[in-house]
């Protein structure tokens, strides 16, 4: 800028010399050229050059000039770090993209001002190999002909690499195939290419296709590479000829054949495809004309048929020359030859006869036992004329050949008649021609029944829960056992086995309706005094001999809410008020009183919660609803009158609540003061009516109680007459006479009554008639006689058998109408509960049930939330956990829906009872701990023997039995001192305090619960002694004498409680003399309970037995023929039955007469006389 204005000064003529000099130096410089090379894709930031040093330019005056690259390209690849003078790349170059060619450069210049100067410079990018080779084409398909000549060759698409120089395409490579290789040329300009050749002949039967890999390869180090797949087809040509698969076949058939009768299949294949392997089949010249009137041959299928009349007299070997030719330009042929053998025909059936036969058999009937002779035979001769006898099924019966001709059917395995009353043998007679000819026979065989199975209950054990005070002769459950078994051998009786419980009987308890196992309560159940029974039910069925089975039944007597809480302390000597007296300078919190309730219901009805009726100042005393400890909430003032009426009620948890109350009376008192200190103790004024009197009233009017119950029931028992019966209607144990009758013209044969039960024959219309409805699902074989025809086993008969189809007209069953299951608490969810299955006697979607739950809505809670039946097969499961402290029960109803149009149900009720896990540690509500686990409290050092110090309560909230809380000491500072009930917690002293004795004491005490593993509970116990309170000056309240703890009214109480004691006693030992004494030996039958007539007992032939009890027919069974009676089970001893005996034309009325025997149960025997 300064030569500039220097020029401007000068001369016009003299300004143009320096211009044109500057200018010819600034030329001279851009002509010289400055080049550098760096690869392609360098880092950003990476330094190309240091122009300072190459252009000459000064550091330090770089960084005040303007320095501009000027770039020919568009992009601005470079930049200049003034700071060090530095080239550096700005941006990544890729060659690829910025050039086409061979080589690439990147023009620019570096212009550099004040003073102007600028410099060329050429940046060369050389290539790296940054690209991989790649085909336009990533699969190539070639089609080549299996005729193809090796040599011949076939062009492949070459590879491109964008990359220059060794970089690009250097080779190729081509997986290994035995039939291919590869030729690699190079063009004009370098670029590789490769053509295919084939290097051995294909054949496309052994491979259609094949499979290569094309792998182009560059120069770079290190190497990479490009493939392509190519699949070669190979195109078939016509150069195989048919084949068949064999070259001689040989047919065997018998004459007579229908026209139509395919022979054989020929198959000939051809391993060419197309119309090279379509195959047609022809006759050549060395089959006969006759053959080929004979038969048929199928050009397409090759089937060869019978179109003529085959005769084994007239050829017995057909010879057929086939030949297979295929469809190629140029027809390849294949022969074989089938030879056809004729056989002789099978023409007559084998014939069955039955010699004997027995068609009613016992269930019980001994293996080997034949039950029928067949003989057989068959006209024909050779082979066609050997005969064999079989079972066409598996069945427990088999086949004995005796003879050639002859064989015995016998029982093989034990029959059952409960699994398959009946069976229907067919015996299959098949000769030994071709192709062979059967005949067959079916023989009917009934099994009769015997008494082979005993009585089975649905369940093992009954769990029956009873509601106390319940009604006398409430039914308490149905205990129904089923038999398979027919006719007497089905019929149950049930009884209870004999368990005596305190000296009471299970049937002064219990009683069960022998007829049906209804179970009913002889009496009204208390849960206080019995909690549960456990006793056995058998069934007994009437078969000879008996069979029975016994099944245990537990009744659970469940609590309710019956009993009044009861006060017990404290204590009310004189009515309903208690007067307790209290220092006036009693501090804030103390101890006034403690209302201790008890409950005799369960754990649940039992829990008891205290509160205040009445209360004269509410701000003066506080009560715990828990423990029922009454303390004061401050200290006495001035105004605060002397004498406070608290009234307390204790409410229980029942529903309803039950409740009990006590009025506490507290009068204040001045705190008497020590007058000097030598002064004698005196006592604690003491309560008359101390804890040992209300025990002897208690023990008192308990025994009293016992003394009246036990006078009322034998009075009760002498009372008691039973109730004369006048009807006795005919009983099941009945015998149906009318099974041999027979009809005027033809007569229904059967061996069992219960024929004519279901069907009559109208002899004079020759007509079978339903008499009543017919089990479903049976078959009835019905034969008729002529009239004048006996019964023989030559007798012929015509048989027709009478199939019943199925309606739906019987809904599901349960086989129990209520379902008690027992389910452990903390059960995992999807626990199966139980399995609910009913059965429903129809058939096919008659009989396909359907299970679900009828929703029942518990707390907004349906059931299907806590249950969930599998509809197919009734299996019951739970959905979640259960606690038993939270839900102790679910009552709700699963119906059983058949498949049939209209769908019958039936319903049965499910009772879930939550059995209960000791799973709730025992939680300890008195005494009261407000500072953690230490309770303190203060007893006077002159406390006599026996007084009561503390008392721990525990409470849990699981089952009565788990429940059980007991207590013991962990902890005794002086086990010498102090004792502790182990069942109500009270903490009493065992001796005086002395002058040794500490006057701190320490005890810990643990209540633990009876479960199993059992759970428990502490509390500490921090006893501090005090000295007694002393008389400070004469005008005090007078301090009462001491008191003789045995005093007269503890004397009167116990002479009271022993006499009553003595009464209860003899009253007792009098009535066991008057049950034990034998009466006197009699001529006449006095009346019994045994000997009253009852119409409804059964009537015999030729006698009866009377009695007014089903407990009879469960001892005793008339054998009316022979005029006996038979002892059916073991007899009660010591007990004598009246029985009497009509004659058989004699009606049981009031005036008949009767012959009375008496029957006496001696100790080893039982007999009778008459």
């Amino acid at each position: 800028m300064k030569l500039l204005n220097l020029c401007f000064n000068m001369e016009q003529g003299r300004m143009y010399m320096p211009f044109i000099f500057i200018l010819s130096m600034a030329w001279r410089m851009a002509l010289s050229v400055t080049r550098y090379s760096i690869p392609e894709e360098m880092e950003r930031g990476s330094v190309v050059a240091n122009l300072v040093a190459d252009l000459g330019l000064d550091l330090t005056d770089l960084a005040q000039r303007e320095v501009k690259l000027d770039f020919l390209h568009g992009k601005k690849y470079l930049e200049v770090n003034k700071r060090t003078g530095e080239l550096y790349v700005n941006e990544r170059i890729d060659r690829e993209n910025l050039c086409q060619k061979t080589t690439c450069y990147i023009k620019l210049d570096v212009i550099v001002k004040s003073p102007l100067r600028i410099f060329n410079i050429e940046l060369e990018i050389t290539d790296i190999n940054d690209n991989a080779p790649h085909f336009r084409m990533d699969k190539v398909e070639l089609d080549v002909s299996e005729s193809a000549t090796p040599g011949e060759r076939f062009s492949l698409p070459n590879a491109i690499d964008p990359d220059v120089g060794s970089n690009t395409v250097k080779t190729y490579r081509l997986s290994e195939s035995e039939h291919f290789t590869i030729d690699i040329q190079a063009g004009s300009d370098g670029t590789k290419y490769v053509d295919l050749v084939l290097k051995k002949e294909l054949d496309r039967e052994h491979q259609a296709v094949h499979k290569l890999i094309l792998t182009a390869v560059d120069g770079g180090v290190p190497a990479r590479s490009g493939t392509a797949n190519i699949i070669v087809r190979v195109l078939d040509t016509n150069d195989n000829a048919p084949q068949f698969e064999r070259h001689a076949y040989s047919v065997n058939m018998s004459e007579n054949s229908p026209i139509g009768t395919l022979i054989t299949t020929l198959n000939a294949t051809d391993a060419d495809e197309g119309a090279n392997a379509e195959v047609t089949y022809y006759f050549t010249l060395y089959t006969s004309e006759k053959t080929q009137e004979v038969f048929s041959l199928n050009p397409s299928t090759g089937e060869i048929t019978v179109k003529g009349t085959i005769d084994f007299e007239d050829m017995k070997i057909y010879e057929l020359h086939i030949e297979a030719k295929d469809n190629g330009p140029v027809p390849l042929t294949g022969q074989c030859r089938v030879t056809v053998h004729v056989t002789d025909m099978n023409d007559n059936y084998p014939e069955i006869t039955v010699k004997s036969l027995k068609n009613t058999l016992k269930e019980d009937v001994p293996v080997g036992t034949v039950i029928a002779v067949v003989g057989i035979s068959d006209r024909d001769t050779g082979d066609n004329g050997k005969v064999n006898l079989t079972i066409n099924k598996q069945i427990p019966f088999l086949l004995n050949k005796t003879s050639e001709s002859h064989y015995e059917l016998v029982v093989a395995q034990p029959l059952d008649r409960e699994k398959t009353p009946e069976y229907e043998i067919t015996l299959v007679v098949t000769d030994s021609g071709t192709p062979p000819l059967s005949d067959n026979e079916t023989i009917t065989v009934h099994l009769l029944d015997v008494n082979d199975n005993a009585p089975q209950f649905p369940q093992s054990f009954y769990t029956i829960p009873v509601v106390e005070n319940n009604a006398p002769g409430a039914l308490l459950s149905s205990l129904t056992a089923l038999d398979p078994d027919l006719h007497e051998n089905q019929y149950l009786v049930y009884f209870i086995i004999e368990k005596e419980i305190v000296n009471t009987s299970m049937s002064m308890l219990f009683s069960i309706n022998p007829e049906n196992g209804n179970l009913y309560a002889l009496k009204t159940f208390d849960y206080e005094i019995e909690k549960e029974f456990l006793f056995h039910i058998e069934a007994r069925d009437s078969g000879v001999p008996p069979r029975s089975s016994n099944v245990t039944v537990h009744i659970i007597i469940m609590d309710q809410n019956d009993n009044t809480p009861v006060i017990v302390s404290p204590w009310r000597a004189h009515g309903s008020v208690v007067e307790e007296k209290i220092p006036r300078s009693t501090d804030k919190g103390s101890l006034v009183a403690k209302v201790i309730a008890i409950d005799t219901d369960s754990v649940h009805n039992s829990r008891i919660t205290y509160q205040f009726l009445q209360n004269t100042d509410a701000t003066l005393f506080s009560l715990d609803q828990y423990n029922g400890e009454i303390r004061t909430m401050r200290m006495f003032s001035y105004r605060d009158a002397r004498h406070q009426r608290l009234v307390v009620i204790a409410k229980d948890n029942g529903e309803p609540a039950l409740s009990a109350t006590v009025t506490i009376k507290l009068s204040t008192v001045e705190t008497a003061m020590k007058s000097y200190s030598d002064m004698t103790e005196v006592p604690l004024e003491y309560d008359i009516f101390s804890d040992l009197n209300l025990y002897l009233v208690i023990g008192l009017g308990s025994v009293s109680f016992l003394l009246l119950i036990t006078i009322l029931v034998t009075i009760v028992l002498k009372c008691q007459k039973p109730k004369p019966n006048k009807s006795a209607p005919p009983s099941r144990n009945s015998v149906a006479s009318e099974r041999n009758s027979t009809f005027a013209d033809s007569t229904l044969v059967s061996n069992d009554a219960y024929w004519y039960s279901l069907f009559l024959a109208e002899t004079r219309k020759g007509k079978l008639v339903v008499r009543q409805p017919v089990p479903k699902g049976q078959r009835y074989i019905v034969s008729s006689l002529p009239r004048s025809t006996g019964l023989s086993e030559t007798s012929n008969s015509a048989a027709s058998t009478l199939q019943l189809l199925d309606v739906n007209d019987n809904v599901p069953q349960f086989p129990q109408s209520f379902y008690t299951i027992p389910v452990i608490e903390n059960n995992a969810p999807g626990a199966l509960l139980s399995s609910l299955s009913a059965f429903d006697p129809d058939l096919h979607e008659n009989q396909y049930l359907v299970y679900f739950i009828i929703e029942k809505e518990i707390a907004n809670t349906s059931m299907s939330m806590l249950f969930s039946i599998n509809p197919e097969n009734g299996n019951l499961y739970a959905l979640k956990t259960f606690d038993y402290e939270i839900e102790k029960e679910f009552l709700f109803h699963i119906e059983a829906r058949d498949s049939g149009i209209p769908a019958l149900s039936s319903n049965v009720t499910v009772h879930i009872i939550i059995m209960d896990q000791n799973d709730n540690t025992p939680v300890i509500v008195s005494p009261w701990r407000a500072h953690g686990s230490v309770v303190e409290e203060k007893i006077p050092r002159s406390t006599d023997k026996g007084s009561l110090v503390a008392k721990v309560i525990a409470i849990d909230t699981d089952s009565v039995h788990n429940s059980r809380i007991t207590y013991q000491f962990l902890q005794n500072t002086d086990a010498t001192l102090f004792s502790l009930d182990q069942y109500n917690g009270e903490i009493r002293t065992m001796r005086m305090f002395s002058y040794r004795d500490a006057r701190h004491q320490r005890l810990v005490v643990i209540a633990k619960d009876n479960g199993e593993p059992a759970l428990s509970a502490t509390v500490t116990i921090k006893l501090s002694t005090v000295e007694t309170a002393m008389k400070s000056y004469s005008d005090m309240t007078e301090v009462p004498l001491e008191y003789d703890i045995f005093s007269d009214l503890n004397l009167y109480l116990v002479i009271g409680l022993g006499s009553v004691s003595f009464l209860l006693l003899i009253t007792i030992l009098v009535t066991i003399v008057l049950k034990c004494q034998k009466p006197k030996p009699s001529k006449s039958a006095p009346p019994s309970r045994n000997s009253v007539a009852s119409e409804r007992n059964s009537t015999f032939a030729d006698s009866t037995l009377v009695s007014n009890d089903a407990y009879w027919y469960s001892l005793f069974l008339a054998e009316t023929r022979k005029g006996k009676l038979v002892v059916r089970q073991p007899v009660p001893k010591g007990q004598r039955y009246i029985v009497s005996s009509l004659p058989r034309s004699t009606g049981l009325t009031e005036t008949s007469d009767s012959a009375a025997s008496t029957l006496q149960a001696s100790t080893t025997t039982s007999s009778s006389s008459s």
